[in-house]
């Protein structure tokens, strides 16, 4: 099967790995939100047909690259190994986890990044695929890395809470969707209702 029939027949899949007031090392300094109930760190599937990261055997895996080849090539050999333990490829999800900051515009949110940076005693090396714009943006990377094959979704790791889950949740999940690409998990609103936060109307009724 070629890459864009696969990308037709297997959904994209939208993570969010939320921890205290996001994953930037001074985002506590940047914004008076922090993840409740005590969690340190909280992975929510956003789309439909919620994936299982503690299910056994393996069904989903996380990856880390520092761009869109390497995480490619860590999809073949994931998908490599479990051939040839006699599974279906096709039944693991690899997820690549993507290091996001959102805003109006590129310039706008290149400006906050640096204004992060600058209260680092050394300068932040990301741990993995790192992503600086608008929304918009966002929703045609995340449709390359799935249309390409590089990975079956992403987790995304926003670097400021609440904002940036906010423009994911509200703008590029519902983008996603009119491509026909993913559609909103259907506990979407339950989910981020323990977070104090409620998506867009757009969204619910997608």
């Amino acid at each position: 099967m070629s890459v864009e029939s696969l990308a037709r027949t297997r959904p994209l899949h939208v993570a969010v790995e939320l921890s205290g007031a996001g994953h930037h090392p001074a985002s506590a300094s940047h914004t008076d939100f922090r993840i409740p109930l005590g969690l340190s760190d909280y992975w929510v599937d956003l789309t439909a047909g919620p994936l299982d990261l503690v299910a056994e055997p393996v069904t989903v895996v996380r990856v880390r690259a520092h761009d869109l080849r390497e995480a490619q090539q860590r999809r073949e050999a994931i998908r490599a190994g479990i051939a040839e333990e006699g599974r279906d490829p096709d039944s693991v999800t690899v997820l690549v986890d993507v290091e996001v900051l959102l805003a109006d515009d590129h310039h706008s949110a290149r400006r906050e990044l640096a204004r992060l940076d600058a209260r680092l005693a050394r300068p932040r090396v990301p741990d993995s695929i790192f992503y600086v714009g608008t929304a918009s943006g966002l929703t045609g990377l995340i449709a390359d890395i799935r249309a390409a094959g590089v990975a079956d979704g992403v987790t995304l790791l926003p670097l400021v809470l609440p904002r940036v889950l906010d423009r994911v949740v509200d703008d590029v999940l519902p983008e996603l969707y009119e491509r026909g690409l993913s559609r909103p998990s259907e506990i979407l609103g339950e989910v981020l209702g323990r977070f104090g936060l409620s998506p867009d109307r757009r969204v619910l009724a997608s």
